[in-house]
């Protein structure tokens, strides 16, 4: 049996473990460009977190409980503690193996993928000010609008080899394609570095942004030479992403607002 006078130590122990856990979640992405030493703060700290949960396993074996043979009662109590430390180990090692993978070979160069992205975002559920719906519109509308682009393309030469185009029209159309394109990109770089940072500045030029691009938008739909189903129905969507970005962002600029006014 575990005497009382030591679980002030074990318990000293594991929130040391968990000090240094935390320690390296905070700032080994301070450590990316020396690949080496990073990679040896996550091995300890995958091998502490392994640890913490021996020692969780061993707090059971000294319990008056396990030692009755009542086994599957102590199991049932502290299922969600067994299950929740096995998570984030198995977590933490598959998270490690893919940063270290990405930036091994890589290490003067800040590389952020879309999996890191989206690990971003799911990371900051908590936050109290970023609008997640926002952010994960904001994410769907830029692979959409890049798919939007590809295909109109795609529409605008159908349309001029097979239909009576008017070569004027056609150009005018085409370089406002490329204009959206570009009032597109930056309309979303800085939503969502306005809402992700919390930044009243940036969600309100992509919120300005988004009219001009709606009227774009709007133009396909309804004011060009012609109109293919297909546009009608791309269009559409792009008009119903705008609607609740735009209604979003205003209710994200009031909460910044709020918030930094009190």
């Amino acid at each position: 049996m575990l005497q009382t006078s030591n679980y002030s130590l074990v318990l000293s122990l594991q929130f040391l473990l968990l000090f240094y856990d935390l320690f390296v979640n905070s700032f080994s992405e301070l450590l990316r460009v020396a690949p080496v030493i990073q990679l040896v703060l996550f091995i300890i700290q995958d091998i502490a977190t392994l640890f913490n949960v021996i020692i969780l396993f061993l707090m059971f074996f000294n319990t008056f409980v396990f030692q009755a043979g009542l086994v599957s009662l102590l199991f049932h109590k502290f299922k969600g503690t067994i299950i929740l430390a096995a998570t984030y180990l198995a977590l933490s090692i598959s998270f490690h193996v893919w940063v270290m993978n990405l930036r091994w070979k890589n290490s003067n160069r800040f590389i952020w993928t879309d999996g890191l992205q989206a690990l971003f975002v799911f990371q900051r559920l908590g936050q109290r000010l970023s609008s997640t719906p926002l952010e994960i519109l904001l994410f769907l509308n830029g692979w959409y609008s890049a798919t939007y682009f590809l295909l109109e393309l795609f529409v605008f030469l159908y349309k001029g080899l097979l239909l009576p185009y008017p070569v004027a029209n056609l150009i005018l159309d085409v370089m406002m394609l490329f204009l959206y394109l570009g009032i597109e990109v930056i309309r979303i770089f800085f939503g969502s570095k306005g809402n992700l940072c919390q930044r009243m500045v940036p969600l309100g030029i992509s919120l300005a942004l988004t009219f001009p691009a709606a009227m774009m938008a709007s133009y396909y739909l309804l004011l060009q030479t012609y109109v293919l189903r297909l546009e009608a129905v791309m269009n559409a969507i792009l008009l119903l992403f705008y609607g609740s970005e735009m209604l979003l962002q205003v209710l994200t600029l009031v909460t910044f607002y709020s918030v930094n006014r009190y």
